[in-house]
Order: structure tokens, then sequence, then C-alpha cells
């Protein structure tokens, strides 16, 4: 029994197909198990970060840029 080269394309579409599907039902049951990754942060989020920290003049000193004084 020979099957003709129209026939051999056709079974292997068909394949492919079940592959594809099978390979798209398999990345969805993989999302649903997989935890949820974490929210991006939001600006409420960051509320009290900086509660208890204080910021004197010398930081704000040490923070600002300079010229090298060889320049």
């Amino acid at each position: 029994m020979t099957i003709d080269a129209q026939l051999m394309l056709t079974l292997m579409r068909q394949q492919l197909l079940w592959l594809e599907r099978e390979i798209l039902l398999l990345q969805e049951k993989i999302a649903q198990a997989a935890p949820p990754p974490n929210p991006p942060r939001t600006f409420e989020s960051l509320r009290g970060i900086w509660a208890g920290i204080v910021f004197d003049e010398e930081d704000f000193q040490a923070s600002r840029l300079t010229l090298p004084e060889g320049l």
C-alpha cells in the first residue's frame, strides 16, 4: 500500500496542528500553575519607606557634584 505525497502532507499537517494545540494547552497549564510574579511597586507602596530617616546639611553636601581642584 503506497501513500501518495498529498495524503502524506495532509497527515503531517494534522499532526503538526495537534502538536501546536498540545503546546498551547501545556503553556496555559504552566502559566496557571506558576505563582504570579510580584506586581510592580506602586507609588503608594513607598509610603513610609523613609520614615525615621533624617537628612542633614552634611548629607546634602556629600551628594553635590564638584569639579576636581586641578581643573
